[in-house]
């Protein structure tokens, strides 16, 4: 469970987000694809955190690798949609993220039974207290962002 969700996924997804970073420099994405591309990359990230999806990528190679190629394109169009996209989305997709590692750490820890059967419970609750703090870290650079924002934006100049 620490390898699936504490190592591939984040790889794959700033794997994906260093290469749009290098390539799609250019791509502009008008607002409707901006949003509808930041649902996929939110559906892949809650898809790949369920406990089925991640004992069947550790059974089925096949099923790891289509985790793993979905996880880089998710980040692929990651890059053209949050720089192009309003601050507002751009803050709250951050935030959702970040909420959403630390509630999935939350649930690990807290329940006492086994909710990944390829994995032991310590296993778990190992990769729940890391994705806890690998959220609070993610709401501060979420904080980052938008203070940082706020100074570009302000509209009462």
């Amino acid at each position: 469970m620490p390898r699936h969700q504490l190592l591939q996924l984040p790889a794959m997804l700033f794997l994906g987000f260093f290469t749009g970073w290098q390539f799609l420099k250019k791509l502009k994405l008008e607002m409707h694809w901006g949003i509808s591309l930041l649902i996929f990359v939110m559906a892949s990230l809650i898809f790949w955190m369920l406990p089925h999806s991640i004992d069947a990528a550790v059974i089925d190679n096949r099923f790891n690798l289509l985790m793993l190629i979905n996880m880089f394109v998710a980040g692929l169009l990651t890059f053209p949609v949050l720089r192009n996209i309003i601050f507002e989305i751009r803050i709250l997709f951050l935030g959702m993220v970040a909420v959403m590692s630390i509630a999935t750490g939350i649930a690990l820890i807290s329940f006492n039974l086994l909710l990944c059967s390829a994995f032991n419970i310590e296993q778990q609750k190992e990769t729940g207290a890391v994705l806890i703090k690998a959220g609070i870290a993610f709401f501060f650079f979420t904080l980052y962002v938008f203070f940082r924002g706020i100074g570009k934006h302000r509209s009462y100049e």
